[in-house]
């Protein structure tokens, strides 16, 4: 993050590959892992915090009684990435089947001699939905960054504080019926009233 203190509407950008061709540049050295259950009735996913995560308890109670996941389970796996379509720095969030592609790849630059921040990486999208689409990561270019690229991965974030995992207790409040917002963010400084 960067020291502009002023400026609170930052947004962190995700990577939308569209169909057809992408390319992106990797610029972490490696990706973040993290295991997130969604809770569809009130569309956001939460980071598993592992040991006392209340739906993992729920999980082991569902299973031990033969009942279908009323949350399902994902491991996710984020790395930021110069997209070269957007020209913007972004979390490129995808599961394990694309991160393996991407770890094939970046074994085949290794053996060319370079690493993934030197080179390029086509991906090219088929399908639409998350039923049909498909994935295919090519190394492309060998070429150094600009200044100004290197200037905008000055800003990449700490993604382990990033997807810092939620707390037992904020996902048991969420589970009882509390407001995602008032659960999840934090007051500002601003908002606390000093008498």
């Amino acid at each position: 993050m960067s020291w502009d203190l002023e400026n609170d509407n930052v947004k962190t950008e995700f990577t939308k590959f569209p169909a057809g061709v992408s390319r992106i540049r990797i610029v972490d050295e490696e990706p973040h892992m993290r295991w997130t259950h969604w809770m569809n009735n009130i569309r956001h996913s939460v980071n598993c915090p592992g040991k006392g995560c209340p739906i993992c308890e729920i999980r082991k109670f569902q299973k031990a009684n033969k009942e279908d996941y009323t949350y399902p389970m994902s491991k996710r796996f984020s790395i930021q990435v110069l997209n070269r379509e957007t020209k913007k720095l972004e979390v490129c969030e995808q599961g394990v089947t694309f991160f393996q592609d991407l770890k094939d790849v970046k074994n085949d630059i290794e053996k060319a001699g370079h690493s993934l921040l030197d080179v390029d990486i086509k991906v090219r999208r088929r399908g639409l939905t998350k039923d049909d689409t498909t994935y295919r990561l090519d190394p492309d270019e060998v070429y150094e960054l600009t200044p100004d690229e290197i200037e905008l991965i000055s800003d990449k974030l700490d993604l382990n504080q990033y997807f810092k995992p939620h707390t037992p207790e904020q996902i048991t409040r969420v589970l009882n019926g509390e407001d995602w917002k008032d659960v999840m963010y934090e007051k500002k400084d601003e908002d606390i009233e000093i008498s």
